[in-house]
């Protein structure tokens, strides 16, 4: 009697926490509504910094054009008549603060004379040899501290540079540029370099984003990055990689909302930001009427609840039913689950505390995604395969994932039924089980494994490792690359021989281990068979020098660690490795071809003295 008794008393407790769980929710209600209305202002906020790098864009596009033209019409004149290359530089003035024409060095040949140290090294070569025209990333300086954006365009002679015509436009007109944005959009529109140094200023800019810091990247350090919103550290990710960023900060106790797109020209990027208090201080506002008929709504449906819920726990019939079903969930060792779409409602049937080491309490609202958190980020998978069987016309639904216990996570099944709407279609309530498949999983898993791997070694056996690197050379998107390492044992045969199989097993043992060590992650390792080893690493390469750099640093390493001697008695032997390396998808996109053309390589190692690695050529 005492147990039903505690039992009744948990569940009013429970409607009574929902109850103040909803009071608290009405008393945030508008902070909701106003944080609604940022998200909305976020996605606004996009179209805005997309349009303002736009029209910077086709600012620079039209100033760089014109230059072009200008080039064009002295291919000859500078070098054969000084005289009208000035005048065609004084003719074409218009939407230029100043023009200079630059010999090969970088030196003023003729024009104004406001601009120095305009030419680096890194920018000659495009323009020189490329022929290509660019904008300068940084801002350049006169000798009274004017700041200009600096464009260049190559002046060609019969197929070759002769000398370079610079234009500078002055910093002060950009900003007023963006001050007329400023003042029309009630924002801050910003450009950075992808270093992060501050190109633009004004009073807005000052006001809103200047502040103490002469970086971008200084600034968001002194920010706190809001919920959901990429680090800082992310941010200048994305920049490097020429992608567009949105997010939100806080700064100096004022709430921003802030989104930056690449530019076409300068390596620069757009900015645009909003104070978040100006975006919702009056997207909403309730009127009297409104709030006094929500709260008698709300508080209806509050009565009605409790009587809903009151009846149904001094139901007889119904809490026999619910022992029963516990008694069946005990015997089963497994919880039962039922969730309810229109309300949104998840209730759990069954021992908590034996299946996870923790009681399970039913879930409300938005609260019913909380379940989530519980699965391992490597299945969180699950979620998406779930909400896709919402959608298509299959009844059943069965999964096996990790799930949090008391012993850090454990295999369970899922296994579960969509009941629909008979009349209209629509999906009303999700049944299920979970059951602990831990014991099950892990001889499966033994079994795959065992199928899987090398037995001397525990890594990937050749056929396995041939699958692996299939589905790697499948995957490749973007800038990863497959990049697959042939290693072979230098002298490996008079371990054997000399030393007997069981040095010799060692030391394919300790080759297999040397690998792990020096590909702990994003990596195959395997055994071909005999003294051959395979490795196939994924590498996400932003250039192609920084992926040759890799592949040498780890080569490097695959020979240095597998430089051994081994001993029986007075008698030892000395081994090293010879290592073949092919890329994908440069060179191969088919495992076979990729096979052969690291063997290959390796080849070239035995023939060139052993103890080192090539690269396919």
């Amino acid at each position: 009697m005492m147990k039903k008794i505690k039992k009744i008393w948990k569940r009013y407790l429970g409607i009574l926490i929902m109850l103040v769980l909803i009071i608290l929710g009405m008393l945030s209600f508008y902070g909701d509504v106003a944080g609604n209305a940022a998200d909305m202002e976020e996605e606004n906020l996009t179209d805005d910094a997309a349009i303002y790098t736009n029209y910077v864009d086709e600012m620079l596009k039209a100033r760089l054009a014109r230059l072009e033209d200008m080039a064009k019409a002295m291919n000859q004149t500078v070098q054969s008549d000084l005289g009208k290359a000035r005048q065609i530089l004084k003719e074409n003035r218009m939407g230029f603060d100043g023009l200079l024409v630059l010999n090969l060095e970088g030196k003023r040949e003729l024009g104004d004379e406001i601009l120095f140290n305009l030419i680096q090294d890194e920018m000659m070569e495009p323009m020189v040899n490329d022929r290509r025209s660019l904008v300068y990333k940084t801002l350049v300086k006169d000798a009274e501290l004017n700041r200009y954006v600096v464009m260049c365009a190559p002046i060609q002679d019969r197929g070759r540079v002769v000398a370079i015509l610079a234009g500078a436009i002055r910093m002060e007109g950009i900003t007023e540029m963006m001050g007329k944005w400023n003042d029309s959009q009630s924002g801050c529109a910003f450009l950075i370099s992808e270093q992060g140094e501050y190109l633009s200023e004004g009073k807005e800019f000052e006001e809103m984003i200047g502040g103490e810091a002469n970086n971008f990247f200084t600034y968001l350090s002194n920010c706190k990055m809001r919920k959901k919103s990429p680090s800082r550290d992310a941010v200048e990710r994305y920049m490097k990689k020429r992608h567009a960023a949105a997010f939100r900060y806080t700064y100096n106790r004022d709430d921003y909302i802030c989104n930056i797109q690449p530019c076409v020209y300068g390596g620069w990027y757009a900015g645009y930001l909003k104070l978040e208090k100006s975006v919702y201080r009056h997207a909403f506002a309730l009127s009297r009427g409104t709030i006094i008929i929500s709260i008698i709504s709300i508080g209806f449906w509050f009565v009605l609840m409790a009587f809903f819920g009151i009846s149904i726990y001094h139901n007889e019939a119904f809490r026999e039913q619910q022992e029963r079903q516990d008694i069946l969930n005990d015997l089963e060792k497994a919880i039962i689950f039922e969730f309810n779409f229109f309300p949104k409602e998840l209730c759990f049937y069954g021992d908590g505390e034996q299946m996870f080491g923790h009681e399970l309490r039913a879930l409300y609202g938005e609260e019913v995604y909380e379940v989530y958190d519980f699965i391992h980020p490597d299945d969180a998978s699950v979620r998406g395969r779930i909400h896709q069987f919402y959608d298509d016309d299959a009844s059943m639904f069965a999964a096996e994932v990790r799930i949090k216990n008391n012993n850090g996570y454990g295999w369970y099944r899922i296994i579960g039924k969509l009941v629909k709407d008979k009349r209209f279609g629509s999906n009303l309530k999700f049944i299920g089980k979970v059951e602990n498949a831990d014991q099950e999983i892990a001889e499966e898993k033994n079994l795959v494994e065992r199928a899987e791997n090398d037995l001397l070694t525990g890594v990937l056996n050749k056929k396995t490792m041939e699958e692996k690197v299939t589905q790697c050379l499948a995957s490749i998107k973007d800038n990863n690359h497959c990049i697959f390492f042939m290693v072979d044992l230098d002298n490996f045969k008079n371990v054997n021989d000399k030393l007997g199989h069981i040095s010799g097993d060692k030391a394919i043992v300790d080759t297999a281990d040397r690998l792990r060590e020096v590909f702990p992650k994003k990596a195959y390792v395997g055994r071909l068979g005999g003294d051959e080893f395979a490795v196939c690493a994924i590498y996400d390469a932003f250039d192609e020098e920084s992926m040759h750099e890799y592949v040498k640093r780890k080569a490097e390493k695959i020979c240095e660690v597998n430089r051994r001697t081994y001993r029986n008695g007075e008698t030892e032997v000395s081994i090293s490795s010879s290592v073949g390396i092919a890329l994908a998808p440069d060179q191969a996109t088919q495992f076979e071809d990729l096979y052969k053309k690291a063997d290959s390589a390796l080849y070239q190692s035995k023939n060139g003295g052993k103890n080192c690695y090539h690269l396919y050529q």
